[in-house]
């Protein structure tokens, strides 16, 4: 991104902790922006851990300029107060109702500051019955549906909703925050008008499951296809044949013209028979190495990868020729 950053000269004050608060002011932050973070006096930000610092701390808040501030005293509330006087974003993730409690919700500092850009997150919203929820995002994934579509893709003899070590919905939502609040400014720059931002992560969750939404919706059932890896004889690959040129491509790559009449792979129930398709892959791809299946396929101009290891990523070469990872040095974990 070229300098000056399209942010630079805008202020965010962040009381959010976590994940989906604070990546989306590091976004913004990125975009050039100034942010000053707001912690609890005492352990500060879960994320920082016993210690007081880790990774995932590090990651998502790197750049901010942090205050301890005791919101639930008057000193407290009125150093916030202060903050929120010369900020043009507030972000905020507190259960609802909270930041009322402090006085610093948005009714509170609009009369003041009426063009004020203020983004609440919460786990489902500001309305409806389950607003005064606690809510992480392994609750999101469950309650929202992604946790049953997800787990009825995998393999799992115990018919059991699946585990979780990705925090899907902070992240996505924290995007989605970021997304709303540049409309949010524009609308600001154009009408000169600030904005509360309602942002959910059910809803955000939601938006991963369109086409199963609409099935649910269906008098019939709709199949819905679903992509299997397929194996080779040292590990797996994604292939996606979607298109008619891609199908066409592997099957001349298989010499297998025959597939190409089969009526479960012709375009429209090949979507649905994919496990079907990756068997007959496998037939050629099971005796050949990963590098040589990607590689044919690739070649080909068959979309597929293989599985990428995370020991790998960060020599990975569209990743180094991208700049996608960056070292940087930190005093208490290094670089």
């Amino acid at each position: 991104m070229s300098e000056p950053k399209p942010l630079s000269g805008y202020k965010v004050v962040d009381f959010s902790a976590v994940y989906a608060g604070p990546i989306c002011a590091r976004f913004l932050l990125d975009c050039g922006a100034e942010v000053v973070k707001i912690e609890p006096p005492g352990i500060g930000d879960l994320t920082r851990g016993a210690d007081g610092m880790t990774p995932a701390f590090a990651h998502f808040n790197a750049g901010k300029r942090s205050i301890a501030l005791d919101l639930k005293s008057a000193e407290g509330q009125q150093i916030a107060r202060e903050l929120i006087r010369g900020a043009d974003i507030v972000i905020q993730n507190f259960r609802p109702g909270i930041m009322s409690k402090f006085k610093l919700d948005y009714e509170s500092v609009k009369a003041e500051q009426p063009e004020l850009v203020y983004c609440s997150i919460s786990g489902f919203g500001l309305s409806g019955p389950w607003v005064d929820r606690a809510a992480f995002a392994p609750i999101v994934h469950a309650a929202s549906g992604f946790d049953t579509v997800f787990g009825a893709g995998q393999a799992n003899s115990e018919n059991r909703p699946p585990n979780w070590e990705i925090m899907v919905a902070d992240i996505l939502t924290g995007a989605y925050a970021f997304g709303v609040i540049q409309t949010a400014l524009l609308g600001r720059e154009r009408f000169g008008r600030g904005e509360h931002l309602d942002v959910s992560m059910m809803d955000a969750m939601m938006t991963l499951i369109p086409a199963h939404l609409q099935a649910a919706q269906m008098a019939e059932p709709l199949p819905i296809g679903r992509f299997h890896p397929v194996q080779t004889s040292d590990g797996f690959v994604m292939v996606t044949p979607i298109s008619n040129k891609n199908f066409s491509s592997l099957c001349q790559l298989l010499q297998r013209p025959e597939l190409l009449q089969d009526p479960r792979f012709v375009f429209g129930p090949r979507s649905r028979h994919f496990k079907e398709l990756a068997a007959e892959i496998e037939k050629w791809s099971g005796s050949l190495s990963t590098n040589e299946v990607e590689n044919a396929l690739n070649e080909a101009g068959v979309p597929c990868s293989a599985y990428t290891k995370l020991d790998d990523l960060f020599s990975h070469p569209q990743v180094v020729e991208r700049q996608s990872f960056s070292p940087i040095n930190d005093d208490h974990l290094g670089e």
